[in-house]
């Protein structure tokens, strides 16, 4: 599995960073798992008592994020940071859905730290992940949809593997082509932050990842980090 970060990303977000955790022989063939259930329900309960009072877009966690979204040209609040997403859901008390026991474990990591969390099925021998900026000929899926998204245009923050756009406007949106699901056995996580605010917080996520991936799933997971001095790992 190769991860980068395209140098030019960094003239706009130069302490930008991501862990990435990489897991494998992953087991997500149960609709529901008791054990990650207990961790969501915990999480939210934890989110609510945060958010009391307050917006979402308020927490102090995310502010990077809607700095760094308005440095990218895009407005933070049409276009959130799936991190602040989740939290306004919850904020509203509407809860979270549950998805599937891996994509639901993302979620966990994301609200507890606050931070935009990725899961995409990947092939880790043949693919490859780069956050980039879109090119003319990238295509994205969006979920649920059959046809490509056609206001994809070039220029926009995106994570990518080859031409196929994984998630568009940097943490805003995933695609169809790497959702997770009961036949997944080879996840990317992402956890987005930066080097100047939060990246102990994100060493911290991705660490907490992995114990709750191993000691959950029974499958192999490790950790890769990348930053303006390392965007290829």
């Amino acid at each position: 599995m190769v991860f980068s970060i395209d140098k030019s990303v960094f003239d706009i977000l130069p302490t930008l960073c991501v862990g990435v955790v990489v897991a494998r022989e992953v087991n997500n063939t149960l609709p529901r798992h008791p054990e990650v259930d207990e961790l969501l329900d915990a999480a939210i309960a934890d989110a609510e008592k945060r958010l009391a009072g307050i917006k979402a877009s308020d927490d102090p966690r995310v502010q990077p994020y809607r700095k760094a979204f308005s440095a990218l040209g895009m407005s933070p609040s049409r276009y959130p940071s799936s991190n602040i997403a989740l939290l306004r859901r919850i904020a509203k008390g509407k809860g979270l859905w549950r998805v599937n026991p891996i994509v639901d474990l993302g979620n966990v990591i994301s609200i507890s730290y606050g931070l935009p969390l990725g899961a995409h099925a990947m092939d880790l021998t043949h693919e490859t992940l780069e956050l980039r900026f879109s090119r003319e000929d990238d295509v994205f899926l969006e979920l649920g949809a059959t046809e490509p998204d056609p206001t994809l245009a070039p220029g926009e923050l995106v994570y990518a593997s080859g031409k196929l756009v994984q998630t568009r406007r940097w943490t805003w949106r995933q695609s169809e082509n790497g959702k997770v699901d009961a036949s997944t056995r080879e996840v990317v996580f992402p956890i987005d932050g930066f080097a100047d605010t939060n990246a102990t917080q994100v060493r911290s996520a991705c660490g907490e990842l992995v114990d709750h991936l191993t000691s959950i799933f029974g499958c192999f997971a490790e950790v890769l980090f990348a930053d303006a001095d390392h965007p290829t790992v």
